[in-house]
């Protein structure tokens, strides 16, 4: 940069001559009045002996502010004038011969002096200019180099100079941080593809040796941080050119893209796992049209090889259900974020309908909004044959086990016939059996499996009285244990048995309440059952407990792991069982 230097007077004076922009009418009156005005201080304090001395320097001052135009103008007024001085009143335009020779000397001398001044001054501007113009050039060159030294210390790329050998001679400030280098004097001169791994240090001495040539190059490597922090790097490597146009030393561009390869990865991982999976996987947009599906999902529906780009998803149904799909489950998918249920494939060589668990999930942009349709679809030919066969036999097993129950009834009925006393026992086998049938339909129904309590207590107390009037059914949704059901059964049946013969069934405003609840959370969580009746006869304890109070209460206590009791309540008979949901029920809900 210029360095300021002391400025004179007459430096001032040049640069505020320099300064001036007149009009070319007041450039010539300017230099017109200077020399009126001399030449009236020459007759009043410079003798004729030197007529022209005052002339010399206002002439010179004229050309150096006005230029070269007034400047003669003035050389040759001040001519005139000085020979009009020289004269009288009574002869003022009679001069001696000298005086009109030395005149046109001192007019050839001024002329000459106007010119150079004038050249001088035209140099001066240009001078001015050029160092206006070296200030303006500095003042950017400082500003590109902050600008350049910012963009540097901002850069979160690793910005570095080799020299042709491959040694580091600079780093950018971005580029210490990123590799953790605290102080460049501790890797300066370094070989660069000494911090390299594996493949990356060929890779960067093939880039160097291309750089050499003149050529640029770029790879990808892991490269460690002074810290050693494993990371990796997408490096541009290009030569930068000397005076003489040859490469003179190497730029190397790092950009740290751990991150992305990361991600890049886990992106591969999900592809592979689409592509590997056995389930139908695809994609489509917002508008229906198909852009993606896996291998599985193109040969469950035939479309091996095929192009997906006019399919719709409407395509993939048979027209009975394309309704659904557009008008339920797509809606849903976008109100609710998920939709799943069965329904049909169609195969696109042979028409066959495919029966799939279709599960479909929202795609979305990363402001949230709804881009697409994703699903994971699963056959289920497999499956429903395999139920269509397990209800089969289930029904099959129902069937003969209610064959050997009638048997059983049977063969107790014609051993109990004519016996007067042993009749009420005859009825209450029969009617133990009939109950013990009721829960074995529930558990045929769900494979053996489990039994839904509300289901089974339907079905064994649907035979005492309307369900929902005299016999109100209230409790969360349980699913009992199949250990379970058979007692449970058998213990409803005893209760709405002696509700009918002595309590709130007994007569026609007396009803009965069964209620269950989950009370608690996790392994705390315990499952509370009550058979409450009210509207009955008054009830009195009884002075023995028969067959079926001790049945209720000692098989549903050992079942249930639980305890069980009767309270004889005048008002109506109460059995409250208690037990840790986790012994007694596999399911529970709402």
């Amino acid at each position: 940069m210029i360095r300021s230097q002391p400025v004179s007077v007459f430096d001032r004076i040049v640069a505020w001559s320099l300064g001036l922009q007149l009009s070319r009418t007041t450039q010539y009156l300017l230099a017109t009045l200077v020399i009126l005005a001399v030449g009236g201080g020459r007759v009043l304090f410079v003798p004729d002996t030197l007529p022209w001395l005052l002339f010399i320097p206002a002439t010179i001052a004229i050309a150096l502010i006005t230029g070269k135009g007034p400047g003669l103008f003035a050389a040759g007024l001040s001519t005139a004038t000085g020979i009009a001085s020289l004269g009288t009143f009574a002869h003022p335009t009679w001069v001696p011969r000298q005086q009109w020779i030395a005149a046109g000397l001192f007019l050839l001398v001024m002329i000459g002096l106007v010119i150079l001044t004038a050249e001088l001054r035209g140099s001066l501007r240009r001078a001015r200019r050029l160092n206006a113009e070296l200030v303006e050039s500095e003042r950017r060159a400082v500003e590109r180099q902050a600008f350049l030294s910012g963009v540097l210390a901002s850069s979160t790329d690793c910005i570095t100079v080799l020299d042709l050998d491959g040694r580091l001679t600079f780093m950018s400030d971005g580029g210490q941080r990123v590799m953790e280098v605290g102080d460049f004097n501790a890797v300066a001169g370094c070989p660069w593809p000494d911090f390299w791994q594996g493949d990356g240090r060929a890779e960067a001495e093939a880039a160097i040796e291309a750089a050499r040539r003149g050529a640029a190059r770029s790879f990808v490597g892991k490269a460690d941080t002074y810290r050693g922090t494993p990371r990796w790097w997408h490096v541009a490597v290009s030569p930068i050119a000397g005076p003489d146009g040859r490469p003179d030393r190497i730029l190397a561009v790092s950009r740290d893209i751990t991150n992305l390869r990361a991600s890049e990865e886990d992106r591969d991982r999900f592809v592979r796992l689409a592509e590997n999976s056995t389930d139908f996987i695809g994609m489509a947009r917002t508008d229906g049209s198909v852009f993606y599906l896996n291998d599985a999902a193109r040969r469950l529906v035939g479309l091996d090889g095929a192009d997906l780009a006019r399919l719709t998803i409407a395509d993939f149904f048979p027209p009975d259900q394309v309704g659904t799909v557009t008008r339920t489950v797509l809606p849903a998918v976008a109100r609710d974020g998920h939709w799943a249920g069965a329904l049909d494939f169609r195969h696109f060589g042979t028409g066959e309908l495919i029966p799939v668990l279709y599960s479909v999930f929202p795609i979305t942009d990363a402001s949230g909004a709804l881009i697409g349709y994703a699903t994971v679809t699963r056959d289920f030919r497999d499956r429903r044959r395999a139920e269509d066969d397990m209800r089969l036999m289930n029904d099959e097993l129902a069937h003969r086990l209610k064959n050997v129950l009638a048997v059983v009834q049977s063969v107790a009925a014609q051993t109990l016939r004519g016996i007067p006393e042993a009749e009420a026992a005859s009825r209450s086998l029969s009617a133990r059996l009939v109950a013990l049938g009721a829960a074995t339909d529930v558990l045929t129904g769900r494979s053996w499996r489990s039994a839904d309590l509300c289901e089974l207590a339907t079905r064994a107390l649907s035979p005492h009285g309307r369900i929902g009037e005299r016999i109100r059914l209230s409790g969360p949704a349980v699913t009992l244990k199949p250990e379970l059901t058979v007692a449970f059964a058998l213990a409803l049946h005893e209760l709405a048995t002696n509700a009918a013969k002595y309590g709130a069934l007994s007569n026609d405003t007396g009803h009965v309440a069964l209620t269950w609840s989950i009370d608690g959370e996790g392994d705390d969580a315990s499952l509370s059952v009550c058979w409450r009746e009210a509207g009955g006869p008054p009830v009195t304890p009884p002075l023995r407990k028969g067959f079926g109070s001790v049945l209720i209460e000692r098989s549903l206590r050992s079942y249930f792991s639980g305890k069980a009791a009767t309270d004889y309540r005048p008002d109506g008979l109460v059995f409250e069982l208690a037990a840790r949901l986790g012994d007694a029920a596999i399911v529970t809900g709402n």
